[in-house]
């Protein structure tokens, strides 16, 4: 299969009521458009979320309005161009069944088939295990069969949100020894199905075509999907959910992109056009990652693509194509892991732990315990992922091997919460932390990072106690008083108290344990001091990480990339702002005077090839894609890079 890159993902949900609906439309000019624009790949519009066909379809209602065969004619066309195309369907939404086949939808747990905003797209939905899950296939097959498609892309997989209630799933449950009162079965009924029918998919598919399935877990769409394209408009998602998405999709061993879009708003979104300066943020984001590009758009259904958007769009494809040189192919470095669930579900305390390490310039990868954990220095479990034996036997040949772990709240505890999993951790579990106003005091060092007072603590999690070979870290403090009501007073003012002689932070040889959720205080308080205490760990557990830095800012990312013989330090320097109720990047930011110190010898040598003095084997360190060459020196087993000014993002290659 071929590597996809420059992608553009075209939504084309068009309601009947559009009498001149093509009439502007010339496959030609849609395809030119995207040449110009140096695109390569789309998905685009076999049968939209309505229902329709846009195509002259035997199984399923071509478009009211569509006299001639648009989507074929947009395969011939992109195919000359050598533009590479996916057949879109929305698999989960389809009106037009849903309005003639009532009996083919999900039935909510309150009974209805319509429920919500019905100006939206969600207020009913299909079941798949009903004749509509053959009627698709049907629909699949027969544009497989009639054209050249490279793949497959069905959206909108709504098994989670959505299980369904019908008598033919009730009646499948019990078939199965389910019970269909029973809420978790229903959604388990529900993911199984749901996973049986890709299967299905797949098989028609076949292993030479892509095929992706929007909607499943990570975990549920191995050996399904053959690529992951993560769908995030910052504006509307938060730019900390992508980071942390990319960071354990680049681990599954299949091909990732970004799926941003030109959308101010949201999907749909007709007038709303982004930023140039928020689109290369999206892209750059993707390639500081090691992943590709996707531009979302939605075709106006007379008109075709806007010509403003392509423009723009073309623009930013033009410079990012520049870096391929450096960048297809590449791979992320990472020194630390932070594990996830093997569903794969990564929650907002993996976003914040994340943004976190972003923040102080580490490089990371999000994993899982079935993937290997010896390329990491340090592990991270952070606030909930608990240790199954399977991680505990990897665990401890981590520590074996000298390296380190940091885990906090319920972090490192054996999967039933009864005790920490791994003896290494010189620790007693004492129970859930009673206390919901708590505090901790640092008894360590640190030049001043966090300031000796009390600080709060913010989300309480378990209670411990230190064994013979651990130490106290940090104190936790306890209030005078829980917050609570007793009938006289709001217990709001819980001023601290007194040391509970427990540790707040507990450390044993080279494991460093929090005893509350310092990630998921640092997703929603930000406080500074809580960073400041996860960089003390990491100071004492990875002395000398792979990028240290000077005059850059916490807002700026650096990450590191690796391609055959090069290292790609990547700059980024844009700074989204929250505007209302909106993240927006309007602008870029201006770096300067920043320098990066790039860890020596991990091309296996010691020293420096700059100006005659130690070789290292380095060839060159330049930026990319002029190749103007930088100066470098060594320095204490470093290799310190001062930066030219950089506005918005710079590539620095280490050759």
């Amino acid at each position: 299969m071929r590597y996809i890159k420059r992608a553009v993902h075209i939504d084309f949900h068009t309601l009947p009521d559009i009498p001149d609906f093509g009439a502007n439309f010339d496959a030609k000019v849609f395809a030119q458009t995207l040449k110009d624009a140096k695109v390569e790949f789309i998905n685009a519009f076999a049968k939209c979320n309505l229902g329709y066909a846009y195509y002259p379809t035997e199984v399923g209602v071509t478009h009211p309005h569509l006299d001639f065969d648009m989507f074929g004619q947009t395969v011939e066309e992109c195919h000359k161009l050598g533009i590479g195309v996916t057949a879109y369907f929305n698999l989960g939404l389809d009106h037009e069944m849903a309005r003639k086949h009532r009996e083919w939808t999900i039935v909510n747990k309150e009974g209805q088939v319509i429920y919500g905003d019905r100006t939206e797209h969600f207020f009913r939905n299909m079941c798949l295990n009903s004749g509509y899950g053959d009627y698709m296939l049907d629909m699949i097959k027969e544009v497989l069969d009639r054209y050249p498609v490279e793949g497959v892309f069905l959206d909108c997989i709504n098994m989670h949100p959505y299980p369904c209630y019908g008598n033919e799933c009730n009646e499948d449950m019990v078939e199965r020894g389910m019970d269909p009162l029973n809420d978790e079965q229903v959604l388990a009924f529900s993911r199984l199905q749901t996973l049986e029918y890709c299967r299905k998919v797949k098989e028609l598919v076949g292993d030479d075509k892509f095929l992706y399935l929007n909607g499943l877990l990570f975990g549920e769409s191995q050996g399904l999907s053959t690529h992951a394209e993560i769908e995030c408009l910052p504006g509307l998602w938060g730019y900390d959910f992508f980071p942390a998405q990319v960071a354990y999709a680049r681990n599954l061993g299949i091909q990732v992109f970004y799926m941003t879009g030109r959308f101010q708003a949201s999907w749909g979104d007709f007038g709303g056009l982004k930023t140039k300066a928020s689109l290369e943020n999206d892209c750059w984001d993707a390639i500081s990652n090691a992943v590709t590009t996707s531009v979302g758009d939605h075709m106006h259904p007379r008109d075709g693509l806007d010509q403003a958007v392509y423009r723009m769009v073309g623009e930013v494809y033009t410079e990012l194509e520049k870096y391929e040189p450096w960048t297809d192919h590449a791979k992320a470095v990472a020194e630390i892991g932070v594990l996830v669930p093997v569903s794969g579900v990564i929650s907002n305390y993996h976003n914040a732990a994340v943004r976190l390490l972003g923040e102080l310039k580490y490089t990371y990868n999000l994993i899982d315990e079935r993937m290997d954990l010896t390329p990491y220095q340090v592990i991270i479990l952070p606030d909930e992922l608990t240790v199954s034996p399977v991680l505990k036997a990897k665990l401890e040949q981590h520590l074996a091997a000298g390296k380190g772990i940091i885990s906090s709240g319920y972090g490192g505890l054996n999967p039933e919460k009864t005790a920490f999993a791994v003896e290494a951790w010189n620790l007693d579990y004492d129970g859930e932390d009673p206390w919901n106003a708590s505090y901790f005091t640092m008894l360590e060092p640190t030049s001043g990072d966090i300031p000796d007072m009390p600080h709060a603590v913010y989300k309480q999690g378990i209670l411990m106690q230190l064994r013979e070979g651990a130490s106290m870290v940090a104190d936790y403090i306890q209030p005078y008083f829980n917050r609570h009501w007793d009938g006289f007073h709001g217990y709001f003012y819980t001023p601290p108290e007194k040391s509970t002689g427990r540790p707040a932070l507990a450390r044993s040889g080279n494991v460093f344990q929090f005893s509350f959720k310092i990630f998921s205080a640092y997703h929603q308080y930000a406080m500074v001091t809580h960073k400041n205490m996860v960089k003390y760990c990491l100071e004492q557990l990875l002395a000398s990480p792979l990028i240290k830095c000077e005059n850059i800012s916490s807002s700026s990312r650096i990450t590191v990339t690796q391609k055959e013989h090069m290292r790609i330090i990547h700059i980024k320097a844009t700074q989204p702002e929250k505007r209302g109720n909106y993240n927006v990047v309007e602008d870029w930011q201006a770096l300067s005077d920043g320098v990066v110190y790039l860890r020596s010898g991990e091309d296996g040598k010691e020293g420096n090839a700059n100006g005659g003095k130690e070789d290292t084997g380095v060839k060159a360190v330049y930026l990319a894609p002029s190749k103007e060459p930088l100066a470098y020196e060594h320095v204490n087993g470093y290799m310190r890079i001062a930066l030219p000014k950089v506005e918005g993002y710079a590539m620095v290659v280490v050759e």
